[in-house]
């Protein structure tokens, strides 16, 4: 893998980052997370999965790679591009008495959440490992969520039409559950669990890309192959379960290539919350959303650099 990474950046993602900066698109040198800017990458044809976000050289102090460059995040076409940074969001608006008071702030502000978010786990599923960390990932969001008075309401081992009923609701949505990629892209699912408790059952792209969800903002997909296309013939279709969301209107995607460790990926989805609700939604949001993102996958790499299968599956999608 750290050999194909290393093609990728020689052949493609350094050629182009050099191109860039000539031009003055992108910064020059060493840069904090803050002053990196953002690349969004369309993949074509056998390259339409390729890691360009984890591509390069990644022995320490190392800065041939794309993590240390831009910020990277995925689209299927730039039109996708220009519907997704259409809907704008605050992450806080107005006061009231119901709202937390923020103490991280000089003036003290009360502030209202504007965001509610559904949180999805399935810790066990029959015919299917047991996840031991996604417990404890859940319970870490809602209490992230909690000190900055998010609205959290939680589905454990639900079934598919549980989950359809309420995501309209929500303006955040994060699965923490077994994914798998089929050979008909839109058969991809996320396992969740059958009326009878008995068997697992299918939370489908196509059941996902029909909903009409006019608020939805961010879906976390912590969940193997979420954006992945296992049919090489629709590869530049770009059908997955991280673009099922997308058409279902949510601007942000969070998703995974391949197959994950699951302390990993419980790993990154803390710390990307964490991170995001750092400074409660002030600044750009879409730009929060992808930084936060990356900072959260640039530790894992930073511990592990010589292990890309545990964290360059990590991938951005949308806005």
């Amino acid at each position: 893998m750290n050999e194909i990474l290393r093609w990728l950046w020689d052949a493609a993602v350094g050629p182009v980052l050099e191109e860039l900066q000539r031009c003055g698109a992108i910064s020059t040198g060493c840069v904090g997370i803050h002053d990196l800017t953002r690349v969004w990458w369309i993949g074509v044809g056998p390259l339409s999965m390729a890691p360009f976000h984890a591509a390069g050289y990644h022995s320490p102090g190392s800065t041939r790679n794309t993590l240390s460059r831009v910020i990277s995040t995925y689209i299927p076409t730039i039109k996708a591009l220009s519907y997704a940074r259409q809907k704008r969001f605050e992450l806080f608006g107005g006061s009231d008495n119901s709202c937390s008071r923020d103490n991280s702030r000089s003036d003290n502000i009360v502030r209202k959440s504007n965001a509610r978010l559904l949180l999805v786990s399935m810790p066990k599923t029959p015919g299917a490992s047991n996840l031991p960390s996604v417990s404890q990932e859940v319970q870490y969001i809602s209490d992230e969520t909690d000190k900055i008075g998010i609205e959290t309401s939680a589905l454990t081992e639900p079934t598919p039409t549980a989950v359809l009923d309420q995501v309209a609701d929500f303006n955040f949505v994060h699965f923490a559950c077994h994914g798998v990629s089929d050979y008909n892209p839109s058969d991809s699912h996320l396992m969740l669990l059958s009326p009878d408790g008995a068997n697992a059952a299918k939370l489908r792209v196509r059941d996902i890309s029909t909903l009409n969800t006019q608020n939805a903002h961010l879906a976390y997909l912590s969940a193997c192959s979420s954006a992945r296309n296992s049919s090489l013939r629709l590869a530049d279709e770009v059908i997955h379960l991280a673009s099922g969301f997308q058409l279902a209107g949510f601007s942000h995607v969070l998703a995974n290539l391949w197959e994950t460790n699951d302390s990993a990926s419980s790993e990154v989805a803390r710390d990307f919350y964490h991170l995001l609700f750092q400074n409660h939604g002030t600044g750009d949001w879409h730009y929060q959303v992808a930084a936060s993102f990356h900072q959260a996958v640039k530790r894992l790499r930073d511990k592990r650099p010589q292990n890309p299968l545990t964290w360059a599956p990590f991938i951005h999608t949308g806005a």
